[in-house]
């Protein structure tokens, strides 16, 4: 019976360990297919299954398999290294941003004005004619006078609100949702472009919806010419993709890499008792430097909004 348990364990241990190694690889592979992009959202949950291997191998004394562990391990680690070391922010005066996603417009708008009371700029997805209505009558509307929305049916609607006026405001085209760009001034940048952007779900047939949007996204990115910009949304993608890395290039940069702020989960939360498992909402800068990120809960929504501060860089 000892025998035949050692057996299960090693193999037991051999599963934990490929998927930790699976984990590692899709962080540089670049996903296309619904299935590969949903397991590449949850890399960093593979962390816990190196660590079930690692302990495994060593109480059965399989040194081979232990070594392969701690290399998937520390692959692993460094996958994920960039997000938990913060940068040395700048002296200067610090403003807000929030994402967050409505779902379908049933969320809570009033949550959304709790965590956004001293927000300069609201980015809000799925954001239905109903929905902007609320919006409007909310304590959203009176602190940030200003709005670009391009409201919709389901998760078409998007909407930018902000606490200075808004100018150049256009909707980039091409992308399935509506994804909005504006002009504003931000303390230490008085004219910065401003995204609110909300990419495709990958869902079963609709993958390459979500590959040709990450693609236009970057595309727009790179098109905008020199000087400070705030993208704010949800992009349906971690940092474990090889298209949201991509979108960080030129300058740009991930604000919860640049404030440390490590795993920082938002979706889904209407399952697994309202603990997220991938972090698929953000907001990249350039010119800017983020001194904290955090998330906060929005009832009627299987989101989490994300709250950042940042300063000029």
């Amino acid at each position: 019976m000892r025998r035949l348990l050692a057996f299960v364990a090693i193999i037991i241990g051999w599963v934990l360990l490929a998927v930790t190694a699976v984990g590692a690889f899709l962080h540089f592979f670049t996903s296309r297919g619904t299935y590969a992009i949903y397991a590449t959202a949850l890399v960093p949950l593979t962390i816990v299954t190196g660590v079930a291997a690692f302990v495994l191998f060593l109480v059965l004394r399989r040194w081979m398999a232990l070594a392969l562990t701690v290399v998937a391990i520390t692959v692993l680690c460094f996958t994920q290294g960039p997000l938990w070391v913060s940068q040395t922010a700048p002296a200067g005066d610090r403003f807000t941003v929030v994402t967050a996603n409505l779902q379908f417009g049933g969320g809570n708008v009033d949550d959304v004005a709790a965590a956004a009371a001293d927000a300069d700029l609201v980015s809000l997805q799925e954001v239905t004619p109903e929905a902007l209505d609320r919006v409007r009558a909310s304590a959203l509307a009176g602190r940030l006078r200003y709005e670009y929305a391009i409201p919709g049916p389901q998760a078409a609607g998007t909407v930018l609100l902000s606490s200075r006026p808004l100018t150049d405001e256009q909707r980039i085209p091409n992308m399935v949702l509506n994804n909005l760009s504006a002009r504003t001034p931000v303390p230490g940048a008085p004219s910065t472009r401003v995204l609110a952007v909300h990419t495709p779900a990958p869902l079963s047939g609709h993958a390459g919806d979500w590959v040709q949007d990450m693609g236009l996204l970057k595309d727009q990115l790179q098109a905008l010419p020199d000087g400070p910009v705030i993208v704010a949304g949800d992009v349906n993608a971690t940092w474990d993709h090889v298209q949201y890395r991509d979108l960080l290039t030129d300058g740009f940069a991930d604000t919860t890499s640049q404030a440390g702020a490590g795993w920082r989960p938002t979706f889904p939360t209407d399952r697994f008792g309202d603990r997220p498992l991938a972090a698929i909402d953000h907001v990249i800068v350039r010119g800017f430097i983020a001194t904290s990120v955090r998330t906060f809960s929005v009832s009627g929504s299987d989101h989490r909004g994300v709250v950042v501060t940042l300063v000029a860089s």
